[in-house]
């Protein structure tokens, strides 16, 4: 069945909110990703589907931009479609909304079409673009722009990908990168400000037992802070991620 707009209602769970009883980040993520993966089962490309052809998709971006997390107990709708295919990426968007019709927040994400055995992208066929009716229309203008490196890192934080970090993919999920890099900003940010953007680029794969050392740079921003960020992994020598966040001062009633 082709379609365009899929939309998936959720309710924000007490185990899905921080210290202050807001969603995560990497909750968010989740409901994205679910949502994305639920819209690709009703178009009728499913994960067995997928699987059946050593067929998948590996996310290379994220830009989030959230006006407020939603808090414990709110019902939330998260619309999801395609904007378009190119070659071997997808360019799917998101926005999200609280109860009342409200502006969440809006997520740009790119995704990899990729042979799962030999690791390799692949054009995406028309079986998989046939699935799905674009939508033009971008949810974050101008998203998904270049990520700078980190010159000077002030703060380092080091994690071992577990058992639990692995998807279906066997590598660490992607919302745990975020976790890792959310982690190297220090506390009192987190409880003054919001991450208010999230930019991500996903460049290699963490895997089980892999050492993964989070870096941490502020950067100077009028009105807010800013923070690059950097994953890397020092046994291979590999970067993994570099990803920018911009924190947002709380509203006094959410702090």
């Amino acid at each position: 069945m082709v379609t365009t707009n899929f939309q998936r209602n959720y309710e924000v769970h007490y185990y899905e909110t921080n210290f202050l009883l807001e969603a995560s980040p990497v909750t968010i993520l989740g409901y994205l990703e679910e949502t994305a993966t639920w819209h690709s089962e009703t178009a009728g490309i499913s994960i067995p589907r997928l699987n059946a052809a050593s067929r998948g998709w590996v996310v290379y971006r994220y830009h989030l931009q959230m006006e407020r997390y939603p808090r414990w107990k709110e019902q939330i709708t998260v619309t999801t479609w395609v904007e378009n295919f190119q070659r071997c990426f997808a360019y799917r968007n998101f926005y999200l909304h609280d109860a009342g019709g409200k502006s969440l927040g809006r997520a740009a994400s790119v995704w990899i079409f990729m042979d799962m055995e030999k690791k390799k992208p692949l054009r995406i066929p028309p079986w998989v673009t046939g699935a799905y009716a674009l939508r033009p229309e971008a949810a974050v203008p101008g998203g998904c722009r270049d990520l700078p490196p980190l010159e000077k890192p002030s703060a380092a934080t080091e994690f071992t990908v577990r058992v639990s970090d692995l998807d279906i993919n066997r590598h660490a999920n992607n919302k745990h990168y975020v976790d890792w890099i959310l982690e190297g900003v220090p506390l009192a940010v987190h409880r003054e400000s919001f991450p208010a953007t999230i930019e991500i680029l996903y460049k290699k794969a963490a895997h089980y037992g892999d050492h993964i050392l989070s870096q941490c740079q502020e950067l100077r921003a009028a009105g807010s802070r800013c923070y690059l960020h950097r994953l890397f992994c020092p046994e291979k020598n590999l970067e993994l991620t570099l990803a920018r966040t911009t924190w947002l001062e709380r509203r006094q009633e959410n702090a």
